[in-house]
């Protein structure tokens, strides 16, 4: 028994010793040039605890501490000689441990020699999530607002992708992300009254945010690991001011291959969806629409970015980076008609000739045909963002104005105006901002004509949007000579009671014109010196209340005039 007593005695300090990691006291210094004397007794990610002379605890982040300090740390870490954990829990599983170990030496003394100094290093256990009991509201998932919850994509654990099976972003990824970034990487939120922004204003909580990347550049490459920004500071030395995460320590080696393989694959949103993706459930935009967008369109179509030092603007003022982006068009306009390709400007610049200065994309191919089918099918069914949306088609709204007179010679523009308030003077004042003279038509009503006659080289799309405060009072609209193109089109169709419209020597085209087809009061349209061409015939032919059309100068050929006046005997075509 005195020899099992020695035995047992001489276990608890070998114990002591290892456990306690009897590391000397040293001076350590803080990057502020603080210095103070402490020792090592454990550490966890790249926290390390310090016990000071005072016998107190001193939890201190790795990289609040000196590059020789930092050194100090890996290396005593790297050899096995503090152990893993807060040394506050690692005290109470000791004492299990001494305790286990003395009830082994009573009954054999010579293996419980070695159990304590070869055994495994402690480390602080897991948090458990509550348990949530069955029908809980708390475990159910939310979705997005309109989506049908059936359809919604349930959030898995994030577990290891089985032998063969392709990453999924949603499933492999997002949950590594969620687990160990977004704490610092995610939409801003409000907190305690402030907004809290992303650091390094990149947000990564959702795959178009990861694409996406921050203003200075994109962090993932579809295709191309070395070139994805992501991946390298996940696989950077963890003294490295770059490495990510900066708190926990680092991603496992299965973690970072997720992400890698995921690169690799594509950087797709959904696993194996290359190409066209089934749509037979209905078109989604995040499935469908966008993974075309990004591919094609981002390059000059995406949000503001720094490059360089200058702030990169996307062409046209136009992004298509996100669903109310695309919803919301450029400062011209819509480019979306839901629930109507043909009247939806996106629709009709992916569809011209391959040979046609306006086709988008400008560079590359044109999109496919199973690419323009979606995009199709999409609008008209209302370019909703997720299937399960529901969209009703506004009816459409005709002016209600009765054409009928006792008087049959009194002019259109006197009818029209009659139902119609006076602008205000700051109203007119706003539209002649930008070079417009707007001018009374009549002192009957209260029409008003608008021209851009001073400087009309000097004009662009832009000063026709500044007419949008008096676009209900214009009846003439003269943009002749000016630089406006196609794209203007979409604000000049919102002017109900346009019925004069001067287009001559601009950049207008066939686009242009399938945007005017449908205006119900407009009886004079003058195309001379314009790109439109016999392409524009077929939505000539339907102005059926169109008195004179200008034609001189323009594309449009011998046989095109000879059409229109077929269609259109009431009217006078000018060639």
């Amino acid at each position: 028994m005195g020899m099992s007593r020695y035995v047992t005695l001489f276990l608890l300090l070998l114990v002591g010793f290892v456990l306690n990691a009897e590391e000397t006291f040293r001076t350590f210094t803080a990057v502020g040039g603080q210095s103070f004397t402490a020792r090592v007794l454990s550490y966890e990610g790249q926290t390390f605890y310090l016990e000071g002379k005072d016998k107190k605890l001193y939890p201190v982040p790795y990289n609040q501490l000196s590059t020789n300090d930092q050194i100090y740390l890996r290396q005593i870490s790297q050899e096995g000689k503090i152990p893993i954990g807060d040394p506050r829990k690692l005290a109470s599983q000791n004492q299990t441990v001494e305790k286990t170990t003395v009830e082994s030496t009573s009954t054999d003394a010579d293996e419980s020699v070695e159990a304590p100094i070869d055994g495994p290093r402690l480390k602080a256990p897991p948090k458990k999530g509550p348990k949530l009991r069955p029908g809980s509201f708390f475990s159910y998932k939310p979705v997005n607002l309109g989506q049908d919850p059936n359809l919604a994509v349930e959030k898995k654990s994030g577990g290891a992708p089985k032998p063969g099976e392709p990453i999924d972003f949603a499933n492999h990824v997002l949950p590594i992300l969620e687990d160990r970034c977004f704490s610092c990487h995610q939409e801003p939120y409000k907190k305690n009254g402030r907004t809290i922004q992303p650091k390094a204003g990149l947000a990564l909580n959702t795959y178009e945010l990861v694409m996406k990347g921050n203003l200075d550049n994109t962090v993932v490459t579809a295709g191309d690991v070395e070139d994805s920004y992501l991946h390298e500071v996940l696989t950077l030395d963890e003294d490295d001011d770059m490495f990510m995460p900066p708190k926990g320590g680092p991603l496992t080696p299965e973690q970072i291959d997720i992400i890698k393989r995921w690169i690799e694959e594509g950087a797709k949103p959904k696993a194996g969806s290359g190409g066209v993706a089934d749509a037979s459930g209905g078109i989604s935009f995040h499935d469908h629409i966008f993974p075309i967008l990004e591919e094609r369109c981002l390059d000059c179509h995406g949000e503001p970015y720094v490059k360089n030092g200058r702030t990169i603007h996307p062409k046209a003022g136009l992004a298509l980076d996100t669903y109310e982006a695309v919803l919301k068009g450029n400062l011209d306009g819509e480019i979306i008609d839901r629930g109507d390709h043909e009247e939806s400007t996106l629709y009709v610049v992916i569809t011209l000739d391959p040979d046609d200065s306006e086709i988008m994309p400008p560079k590359g191919d044109p999109l496919t045909a199973e690419e323009i089918d979606l995009f199709k099918k999409w609008i008209d069914e209302g370019a909703k963002e997720y299937p399960s949306d529901v969209f009703e088609r506004p009816k459409e709204e005709k002016v209600a104005v009765s054409l009928t007179s006792p008087a049959d010679n009194i002019p259109l523009v006197d009818l029209l105006g009659k139902r119609l308030s006076k602008p205000s003077k700051t109203q007119i004042e706003v539209a002649s901002k930008t070079g417009a003279l707007v001018t009374p038509l009549s002192m009957k009503h209260n029409m008003l004509r608008a021209e851009f006659s001073s400087g009309p080289n000097l004009i662009d799309n832009r000063a026709v949007g500044a007419l949008s405060g008096v676009q209900n009072n214009i009846s003439h609209l003269d943009l002749s000579r000016t630089k406006v193109d196609d794209s203007v089109m979409g604000t000049v169709k919102k002017m109900n009671h346009l019925t004069w419209l001067g287009l001559r020597n601009t950049g207008v085209s066939n686009m242009g014109i399938k945007q005017l087809k449908n205006m119900q009061f407009l009886r004079y349209l003058n195309l001379s010196g314009t790109k439109v061409s016999d392409g524009a015939v077929k939505d000539l032919t339907q102005m059926k209340d169109i008195e004179e059309i200008y034609l001189w100068d323009s594309q449009v050929t011998d046989k095109g005039v000879e059409s229109l006046r077929k269609a259109l005997p009431d009217a006078k075509i000018v060639f």
